[in-house]
């Protein structure tokens, strides 16, 4: 693909149709057991999403809190959030808890944050209105950033342009983030919906993460990708990009193979799927079946048709550093299936694609600097 191999990482999007408290417990065992593992095989990361309250499928609203039991059973795999809902957040009790798991961690911690979309319907349980997402998330991503770069924290972190955090100031008084990192500032991901917000996260020497949902052509994610490449290297000549796309990518013996596997959970959920589609704009899933949808939306089907599908994705072919795979379609996570999926991507995509399992154990000076 012309660059330095894709890292390989993979996104836990964590359902659980029995919520009880025992049920819950096995759920976060299952997902340690799993990161263990997908450390043990090499992979480079592992994403966890978070999501609020029982309107969501998955009970892991605190994904730092999960990801500080992960850090202390493991020692290399790098541990990140897809996404933090920022503007449900306090952007400082948020940069004091990323930066005590990134102790914890010896460096390893990437958060990525969002500005909710996947959880509107919790607004209202904190008083605020979705739709004022986007400002909010603006203001507290200028305090946020204000807390991991060191600045003083006396005076509320906002200016006319709101994104931008103040000048750093010399009151020795003032207080700052503790414990503080220097290198947690470029382990920062933003999800981007627009040109205009790639452009502000270059803006900001952040990483960028674009969804899901394969776009064959292009058409929706590339041009924002191009807009934050293009404006890092006018801004930060010095920085590599960093572009995360989570990708739903299914493995298995064939196609046919996967369809037969994915269709009695699937199937039930194509009418919800394209009545949200709808929704957002895109009407072209209405009516699909399992296997038009996954044609749609996915990379699926033996090692080879997904090393394929990966080659074929603009965006991973033209600006990718990290390729995240969704490989959930069950109400309730599947460990076994999880491992698997692991597997296939390790074992045979990875390497169709030049990678190479990442075995190397970072001292914690270095990780720490």
């Amino acid at each position: 693909m012309g660059r330095a191999p894709l890292k390989l990482g993979f996104a836990f999007n964590l359902g659980l149709r029995d919520k009880t408290p025992d049920a819950t417990a096995r759920l976060y065992d299952d997902v340690l057991a799993t990161i263990r593992y997908a450390e043990q095989v090499g992979l480079d990361g592992v994403w966890v999403g978070q999501h609020h309250f029982d309107i969501t499928p998955g009970p892991v609203p605190s994904p730092l809190v999960l990801l500080a039991a992960v850090a202390r059973e493991t020692s290399r795999i790098a541990l990140g959030t897809g996404i933090v809902t920022l503007p449900l957040e306090d952007p400082l009790r948020l940069a004091e808890d990323a930066a005590v798991l990134d102790v914890l961690a010896r460096g390893r911690l990437h958060l990525g944050l969002g500005t909710g979309g996947a959880n509107l319907g919790a607004f209202e349980a904190w008083g605020l209105d979705a739709a004022d997402r986007h400002r909010l998330y603006d203001e507290k991503l200028a305090r946020l950033n204000a807390a991991l770069t060191g600045q003083a924290l006396t005076a509320p972190a906002l200016t006319p342009n709101a994104r931008a955090a103040p000048a750093l100031t010399t009151d020795a008084a003032s207080p700052r983030l503790q414990p503080y990192l220097p290198g947690l500032p470029r382990r920062v991901w933003e999800g981007v919906t627009s040109e205009a917000r790639a452009r502000a996260a270059a803006r900001a020497d952040h990483g960028i993460q674009v969804g899901a949902f394969f776009d064959p052509a292009g058409a929706g994610q590339h041009p924002k990708v191009a807009a934050y490449v293009d404006e890092l290297a006018r801004v930060h000549p010095q920085s590599e990009p960093r572009v995360g796309a989570f990708r739903f990518l299914y493995l298995g013996a064939s196609k046919d193979d996967v369809v037969r596997e994915v269709e009695p959970a699937l199937a039930p959920k194509l009418p919800f799927l394209a009545e949200r589609g709808a929704q957002s704009g895109n009407t072209t899933l209405k009516g699909l079946s399992v296997r038009d949808y996954l044609d749609s939306v996915a990379i699926y089907g033996s090692p080879a048709d997904v090393v394929d599908g990966i080659e074929a994705d603009p965006v991973l072919r033209d600006f990718g550093t990290h390729l995240v795979a969704n490989a959930s379609f069950h109400d309730t996570f599947d460990a076994d299936h999880a491992r698997r999926q692991i597997d296939a991507l390790v074992r045979e995509v990875g390497p169709a694609l030049g990678w190479r399992a990442n075995a190397t154990t970072e001292t914690a000076a270095r990780a720490l600097a």
